[in-house]
């Protein structure tokens, strides 16, 4: 898992440094304050890793060079497909720098770099056993031949690596064998709230409920959200050992499903699966300070925003203290003062 993160000149961000990390860390901000931007650098640097490491040893295998390159351009996809328009405006350079499992790594780009890496580090030693998952904001089970048809027939840019690394794990077939107990229970769970199961059938995907099946046009976004995570349980994708990214858990869910999700990745982090996530939801939010202050267990908050000269800037709290003040708390303390004023005034 990561230790720290220094960030230098990349897109939004002028210079961020973040450290420690947890099990369970929360992205929060306004709009176009850089929090799937930075979810999905540590996403492309995590999954690079990890698919380095399966090529290596391989006939023409690639150095971890090319691979981050290669994922850093199918990840972001930039303006003119050229790496350097990642580098803040009016900066040039950028600079990535991680403690990622004790190992320290780095990359920079420069004004040079359109489609390659000019400098980076050289991993040194074995890492422990890992894999990245990246769940977007938007579900993959509707869109899902399309994505695959994008990237692997047309080869054309529109949906991202996070889109396609997801489907091409989804598309895994159930393996025997006992999935670890916790998380076997945690799917179960996962599979009573939406009453039935995420099941691929014959290259699709379908909703069965007791003796009733649905096409994934059919079914609700939000049974499609919960369904993912139990699918990549049941797949033996999502484990122990995984690093969750997740882009804003709640969208399309009830408040009442929001609140259980939350309880479910909760659980995940307490098992050893080390999560990052965005969010724009009070439930979210209010719901993760109250399971840290429970339970005693840190939660990491970065709070993202913007200043006027010096791009994005960062505050990092830990939830296990109470709640700061941030721009989701103050619009919601700002709403309940203007219904209280409205009553007085009636």
């Amino acid at each position: 898992m990561f230790n720290q993160i220094n960030l230098e000149n990349l897109a939004v961000f002028r210079k961020l440094e973040w450290q420690p990390h947890k099990n369970l860390n929360l992205i929060i901000g306004e709009n176009d304050t850089g929090k799937t931007h930075l979810l999905k650098t540590l996403y492309v640097i995590t999954r690079s890793i990890e698919e380095y490491n399966k090529r290596k040893g391989q006939f023409n295998s690639e150095s971890w060079r090319d691979r981050l390159a290669n994922k850093l351009l199918w990840t972001f996809q930039p303006a003119d497909w050229e790496l350097n328009k990642l580098i803040s405006q009016g900066e040039s350079k950028l600079k990535v720098e991680v403690n990622f499992f004790n190992q320290n790594i780095y990359f920079t780009l420069g004004k040079e770099n359109t489609t390659t890496i000019s400098n980076c580090s050289e991993l040194s030693s074995e890492f422990p056993e890992f894999n990245a998952l990246f769940i977007p904001a938007k579900e993959v089970l509707t869109t899902f031949d399309a994505i695959a048809a994008t990237r692997e027939q047309l080869e054309i840019a529109g949906f991202d690596d996070s889109y396609y690394d997801l489907i091409k794990a989804l598309r895994l077939p159930m393996t025997k064998g006992q999935i670890q107990p916790d998380l076997h229970a945690l799917s179960f769970e996962l599979d009573k709230m939406i009453e039935g199961q995420i099941l691929l059938d014959q290259q699709s995907f379908i909703f069965k409920r007791a003796h009733e099946q649905y096409s994934m046009s059919q079914t609700a976004e939000g049974i499609k959200k919960i369904g993912i995570l139990s699918t990549l349980i049941r797949n033996r994708i999502l484990k122990q050992s995984t690093i969750l990214f997740i882009d804003e858990p709640e969208t399309n869910l009830h408040p009442s499903m929001i609140i259980t999700i939350v309880d479910k990745l909760f659980i995940m982090a307490s098992m050893g699966i080390s999560i990052y996530l965005t969010t724009h939801s009070y439930f979210v939010l209010r719901r993760f300070e109250f399971l840290a202050r429970k339970h005693n267990k840190s939660i990491n908050l970065c709070s993202l925003s913007r200043a006027e000269k010096n791009g994005v800037i960062p505050k990092f709290y830990n939830l296990q203290d109470g709640m700061p003040s941030n721009p989701i708390i103050d619009v919601s303390l700002k709403l309940y003062e203007q219904n209280v004023l409205l009553d007085f005034e009636g």
